[in-house]
């Protein structure tokens, strides 16, 4: 009965939604069709209540001076909206998830759960975002220095051959070369923009080229000769990192498990033996226990990465 009385109630809103603001208003006289090309038309009621709500997230944020969500990793991540915006986004999901497994499986236990984690995976998901944008532009800087140094040989200055490149280069290479170039033009060293740029993308290689300019700038000698060799060093240090990924890819896949494990037996028994896990969270001894299990967890999860992960 509570279900269907939910999907009653979800149906009576979708349909009054449509009714608001779906149906289009009917012109039938000429001063109607005057009105349309001279009033503006007024914001449905969701889109007010969203942007109030957004507008109060971004006060309460400015106000406390927190932020959950960067502006540089949203921009990382691809994605366009605001801070306030995905806040009020993520905050939504975790109260649909939350009545959705309180309505769905009778049980307040996950749907906590899961609301909690809302915020935990929108995190995780940027910075998954991140990082395959990071590695997608380290993987086109060997064919961005062919490209600078073809442009160097047929007579073009650096920062016009950077111009061009950033034009024929794919993303995210186009929009952190268009970044150097801007900042070039507005009176930014070129070295120092892409510092930043190497900084932003945590990438060592694209900190070399800026290196071997400078080195270039004080010492002379033909530039398109030294972008040539860095782009061969390059292209060795990513086949050498593409041999360590898949000599570590069977003890990465065993850290994934291992991590996931725990969370998805707890999830299991939440929903297979709720009652018990209710007295279990209740308790004093099993909150002990639950908070002496999430420092280990932890501390074992930052050591399987440590032991995973191969730098050089």
């Amino acid at each position: 009965m509570l279900m269907m009385g939910t999907i009653l109630i979800l149906g009576a809103l979708g349909f009054l939604y449509v009714g608001l603001f779906g149906m289009p208003a009917v012109r039938a006289v000429p001063r109607d069709r005057v009105a349309y090309y001279t009033h503006t038309e007024s914001k449905p009621l969701l889109t007010k209540v969203a942007d109030s709500l957004v507008s109060g997230v971004e006060k309460v944020m400015s106000r406390r001076g927190w932020r959950p969500f960067t502006a540089e990793e949203l921009e990382l991540a691809g994605i366009r909206s605001s801070i306030a915006s995905l806040v009020v986004l993520v905050t939504c999901l975790g109260f649909i998830a939350f009545a959705g497994s309180t309505v769905l499986l009778g049980n307040a236990v996950v749907g906590l759960v899961i609301a909690f984690l809302m915020p935990v995976l929108a995190k995780a998901y940027i910075g998954f975002k991140a990082g395959r944008r990071r590695k997608k532009f380290g993987e086109q800087l060997a064919p961005l220095l062919s490209m600078l140094a073809s442009s160097l040989r047929a007579g073009h200055s650096l920062p016009r051959a950077m111009d061009a490149a950033a034009a024929e280069a794919e993303s995210p290479m186009a929009e952190e070369l268009g970044r150097v170039v801007n900042e070039y033009r507005l009176g930014r060293d070129l070295v120092e923009a892409m510092e930043q740029v190497a900084d932003r993308m945590h990438s060592e290689d694209f900190r070399w080229i800026g290196g071997a300019i400078e080195a270039q700038r004080e010492t002379g000698g033909n530039l398109n000769e030294i972008l040539d060799q860095v782009a061969e060093t390059i292209r060795e240090r990513q086949h050498i990192r593409m041999q360590v990924m898949s000599l570590s890819a069977e003890g990465r896949l065993s850290a994934y498990i291992l991590m996931a494990l725990p969370v998805f037996i707890g999830v299991y028994y939440g929903l297979v033996q709720a009652e018990l896990m209710g007295l279990f969270i209740g308790s004093g001894i099993g909150k002990i226990l639950i908070l002496v299990a999430a420092v280990m967890y932890t501390i074992g999860g930052f050591w399987m990465r440590s032991i995973v992960r191969i730098e050089f």
